[in-house]
């Protein structure tokens, strides 16, 4: 959830910026206007928690290394003695027993996803370093993994099959009737936990989580959605922070619009990218021309959506599958090593393989759905929820400029906050005011997190030093961990060497 419109065909960008004054007029959804919340803790005058005790830890399994425990915090920090939930938190301890060594918080992004359930691949990804000096700290997001999950019964294939484009100019976003079923099912299913499922008090739960450490401040390394977490804990408690890297960044003071216009032309060129790669190969399976295919393929669908996978799976395999498949191949590929042969697999009739890498954006590593979380941690945040027809058209107009995967921009930022009810404490004008000097990383070719995403963020800090990596894929972390230029600069800062020079970028 994130390239400059002053750079677009002036046609392009006149119906952008008229788009922008259609969508910013609208407001939120039926439930009263998101409150423009600053997450500040000066502000907030919530009342005062004794510190948290420190936590139990047990292995997590026979043989692991990796140990268990929890961490009790407030439901609602304001009202902090009337319900609590256990956020499970994991730690691996540091590979060089000798110390002293320091912790390192991570989290892995969606929002929504597990951290304890990727604790393992992350630690197969971090510096050596750094695994070899740290502990690494992970926990499930409130509302996420074990950590009181919000499963509101949301099939995941129902969106991401949601066709990316209206039929016609001034229709609603299609799949607005999914995304608004799935949010009166989690006001329904979950009414005292769903309004609380936010980044504001997650960044509360992680400093409760720091106390139980023992800890007077903690460093942290957050990725993708995780620089939003980051950047919000560095707002709340910047006394707390040591150092903190966030790889991939978000655009955190934008809104769900104009992080769809930042995506769109990006995610369209890593495509493009991606099919000039495969047509220079002899052997590639989408022919000479994979652009045409692509779009063939993606023409049929729209007209003839394929027969259900089955097994549980009624949703027909649509456009919006290929879409989002297609954007999850181009943002973590080492993890999609299928991807062209199951577009061979859906043009030949088969959209199983499609349905399969589509639905891995949309469900954990242990198979439970991410949507419900995700989207309640996205619209809860989110200052302005664009409603259907407003959504629709952005998307005609996106899809008009970058035809082959740009329209899926909207979903992707705004689809299920549609008709999501305003949130309590929204994320808005982040300004980290007394933050120390913090690492931003941006990668040149993110489909998902633009560089011109983490260009904005590292301007919010007072100190912050932007460290690009000039690679295709999804943060660095996921899409070049052995790049040995990255490795030391990441490595030097959090081991208390300092920031990178101005202007440094790793090939």
């Amino acid at each position: 959830m994130l390239p400059p419109i002053c750079c677009r065909r002036n046609g392009a960008s006149v119906a952008v910026v008229l788009l922008l004054a259609l969508v910013a007029g609208c407001g939120s959804p039926a439930g009263g206007p998101a409150a423009s919340t600053k997450a500040t803790a000066s502000s907030d005058h919530l009342p005062a928690l004794p510190s948290a005790p420190a936590i139990v830890w047990s292995l997590c399994g026979a043989g692991s290394a990796i140990q268990c425990g929890t961490v009790s915090v407030p439901v609602d920090y304001r009202h902090p003695h009337r319900a609590s939930i256990a956020i499970a938190v994991t730690r691996a301890p540091a590979l060089d027993p000798s110390g002293p060594h320091g912790t390192l918080v991570f989290n892995p992004g969606g929002p929504g996803e597990s951290g304890n359930q990727i604790l393992p691949v992350a630690l197969s990804l971090l510096p050596p370093a750094i695994r070899q000096d740290f502990d690494i700290v992970t926990f499930d997001p409130r509302g996420t993994g074990a950590s009181d999950p919000l499963r509101c019964g949301t099939p995941p294939s129902a969106l991401t099959s949601a066709d990316p484009v209206p039929a016609a100019p001034g229709r609603p976003l299609p799949g607005s009737t999914a995304f608004t079923t799935m949010a009166r099912s989690c006001r329904a299913e979950a009414p005292d936990l769903e309004p609380f499922i936010d980044t504001t008090e997650t960044a509360r739960d992680m400093d409760r989580i720091r106390q139980s450490l023992g800890l007077a401040t903690i460093s942290f390394y957050g990725i993708s959605y995780g620089t939003v977490l980051g950047t919000v804990y560095a707002e709340l408690f910047p006394h707390r922070v040591g150092t903190m890297v966030l790889d991939g960044a978000v655009d955190i003071n934008a809104s769900l619009t104009q992080q769809a216009i930042e995506e769109a032309p990006v995610a369209e060129q890593s495509l493009a990218h991606l099919f000039a790669t495969c047509a220079a190969t002899p052997s590639c399976p989408l022919g000479p021309d994979p652009t045409a295919f692509f779009s063939g393929l993606a023409a049929s669908l729209t007209r003839h959506p394929l027969p259900a996978p089955g097994g549980g799976d009624t949703e027909p395999v649509t456009v919006g599958d290929l879409d989002t498949a297609t954007l999850y191949a181009l943002g973590v590929p080492a993890f999609t090593s299928s991807y062209e042969s199951a577009l061979v697999a859906a043009d030949h009739g088969d959209g199983a393989p499609l349905r399969s890498i589509a639905l891995e954006s949309a469900i954990d590593i242990d198979g439970e759905p991410l949507v419900d979380p995700q989207w309640a941690i996205t619209c809860n945040d989110a200052a302005v929820h664009p409603g259907p027809i407003a959504a629709g058209s952005l998307a005609t107009a996106l899809h008009a400029r970058y035809p082959l995967i740009g329209a899926y921009a909207v979903i992707y930022n705004m689809g299920g906050c549609v008709s999501w009810p305003a949130g309590r404490q929204t994320v808005v004008d982040v300004h980290p005011t007394g933050a120390p000097p913090v690492l931003v990383i941006g990668n040149t070719g993110d489909p998902i997190t633009p560089l011109v995403g983490a260009r904005h963020l590292a301007a919010i800090f007072p100190v912050a030093a932007l460290l690009t990596w000039d690679g295709w894929g999804h943060t660095w972390l996921l899409s070049g961990p052995d790049d040995a230029c990255m490795s030391r600069a990441v490595t030097t800062y959090l081991t208390g060497g300092g920031l990178p020079p101005a202007g440094t970028v790793c090939h």
